[in-house]
């Protein structure tokens, strides 16, 4: 059968599960849009800008574990998706940015024609895969690629540029099913997995890292099996707060940057370190040296990503593969062993102090009558929401997002730490878990980058909740500026809107709160409303610790 490139490119998407494309319409991308207008069960949900569209489509992805679409326009709309696909290639996320280009006919005559810069080339850094499809006949075998690449071995975003006179040509195309099963899992290396199940079993004090690779490979169970069967803590790395609850009670919580007091010295005093799908990256190691980790610990580690495996830290035992077959091979082989570790001294003083710590969060997140201190917003915040409620946090809520107890995965910027994403954020997510609370917790100067994406709530009706943190500045950064040079600020000050008033000329529920205990009744009033909402908690800053 025949059928126009963009409507192979459409139902080639749809067939491999996608239901959402996240976009910015153009132009020079109508028959894409159009051809989603025609093809069943797959919907365009438009934002109000391009950066936000990539943001929307990282939380999707994040949330469902899937391929995540973003479409755009050429030129300006293709360099506004540029921060979307920074943040995915930094997180892993399985996007594919789909970007409309010029006509074939007109490349490469640079700045006389329309819209043209060099979109691939921009892509190349940021992607596992940039290309653009120059012939028609093509199409399948490029879209196979480009989604091969995005979502097997380590996820991460690849650009695809379609110019539009390739999207109206008619290819033949074979009828049925064009779906494309992902490889299975390899086998990990059995000689490797005895390695490991020897160290960990005569280890005296074995520590767990867990990862991005963990949430991907769905393997949250598994790490939580082997961590009862060692009695080892578990810590998450920053990217992944509440990746496994905080109320476990082997739950370090995060390790390294936003961490925890209590929690770094678990790692430093590990004899082995099982690290199962993370980076050992400059946050989670605080710089790279032995801060966190300590100097002279057996490190194991399993990661999808051979790459990684001894590039900052020297393994003892490098495990490339899958983390989910990888962990039900050590923990069978521990199993068949007879090996389970008594509970030991080591994990009951975690166990203490970890309460000593909550203890200490509750009486400073108590309601008080003076100012709103941010102990008391996540306080608020634990006691208003669901369990499985997603929390995005940006900007200088991502700083201290330490307070809020997990138990659930916290949705924040990651290690590419960009601000203006969490209403983005928060729609991608709510359109994964459509019947769960979401609430972004946002800066007042990230929402100001990002205010617009009220509206793209409106028109989707979902209702997420977004709440403000009121300091008319940039907070963190104007609180380090005061401190480090001599009480000068420049460029962290701000002019906020009164936005109770902007709430309400989006359409949107809006409530002002200025005192610690009306915060958590009016998160309550909020998520009752089951409409888009916005919160604007006065907060002052807080001087630097």
């Amino acid at each position: 059968m025949k059928m126009k490139v963009a409507e192979v490119l459409v139902r080639y998407l749809r067939q491999q599960g996608v239901e959402h494309v996240f976009g910015v319409t153009g132009h020079s991308v109508f028959d894409i849009t159009d051809a989603i207008y025609q093809e069943p069960g797959i919907d365009f949900l438009p934002s109000q800008i391009e950066v936000s569209a990539g943001y929307m489509a990282n939380g999707y992805a994040r949330g469902t574990r899937g391929l995540s679409i973003s479409l755009v326009s050429s030129g300006a709309g293709a360099t506004n998706a540029i921060s979307g696909a920074a943040q995915a290639f930094k997180e892993s996320y399985p996007v594919l940015i789909i970007s409309s280009d010029i006509d074939t006919a007109f490349s490469g005559k640079g700045a006389s024609s329309w819209h043209e810069v060099p979109q691939q080339e921009m892509f190349q850094p940021i992607t596992k895969l940039s290309v653009t499809l120059r012939k028609a006949e093509d199409t399948l075998e490029v879209l196979q690629d480009a989604v091969r690449a995005a979502s097997t071995g380590r996820y991460g975003p690849v650009y695809l540029g379609v110019p539009r006179d390739v999207q109206v040509e008619e290819i033949e195309v074979p009828d049925g099913s064009w779906r494309d099963d992902p490889p299975a899992a390899h086998a990990p290396d059995r000689h490797h997995i005895q390695q490991a199940a020897d160290l960990l079993a005569h280890a005296a004090a074995p520590t767990i890292i867990a990862g991005g690779g963990v949430h991907w490979a769905r393997c949250e169970p598994e790490i939580i099996e082997l961590a009862e069967l060692l009695h080892a803590p578990i810590g998450v790395t920053p990217s992944q707060k509440g990746l496994i609850s905080e109320e476990h009670p082997l739950a370090l919580g995060v390790l390294g940057s936003g961490s925890a007091p209590f929690a770094n010295a678990y790692c430093q005093d590990a004899d082995v370190i099982l690290a199962v799908g993370a980076t050992f990256s400059e946050p989670l190691t605080l710089g790279y040296g032995h801060r966190v980790i300590p100097e002279g610990a057996k490190v194991i580690h399993i990661d999808i990503d051979s790459g990684e495996i001894g590039k900052s830290y020297p393994a003892e035992v490098g495990i490339a593969g899958d983390a989910k077959p990888a962990l039900h091979a050590l923990i069978n082989r521990l199993k068949a062993a007879d090996h389970g570790a008594p509970p030991s001294d080591r994990i009951a003083r975690m166990q203490k102090e970890k309460a000593a710590w909550r203890a200490n969060q509750a009486k400073e997140g108590q309601a008080a009558d003076g100012p709103i201190n941010q102990w008391q917003l996540y306080g608020a915040l634990r006691e208003a929401i669901d369990e499985d409620a997603i929390v995005v946090a940006e900007g200088g809520t991502q700083e201290l997002v330490h307070r809020f107890v997990a138990t659930a995965p916290v949705y924040h910027g990651g290690e590419f730490r960009a601000i203006g994403h969490g209403l983005g954020t928060a729609l991608g997510a709510k359109c994964a878990f459509p019947d769960r609370q979401v609430v972004c917790m946002s800066g007042d100067g990230s929402f100001m980058m990002e205010l617009q994406e009220l509206s793209t709530a409106v028109r989707a009706q979902l209702p997420i909740v977004c709440v403000v943190v009121h300091n008319d500045a940039y907070g963190n950064m104007k609180r380090d500026q005061v401190h480090s040079y001599g009480g000068r600020v420049i460029g962290t000050e701000l002019h906020i809107p009164d936005l109770v008033k902007l709430a309400d000329a989006f359409g949107v529920y809006g409530a002002r709160v200025e005192r610690s205990a009306d915060l958590a009744p009016a998160i309550r009033t909020a998520l009752a409303a089951n409409r888009p909402a916005l919160i604007d908690a006065v907060c002052p800053i807080e001087p630097r610790a």
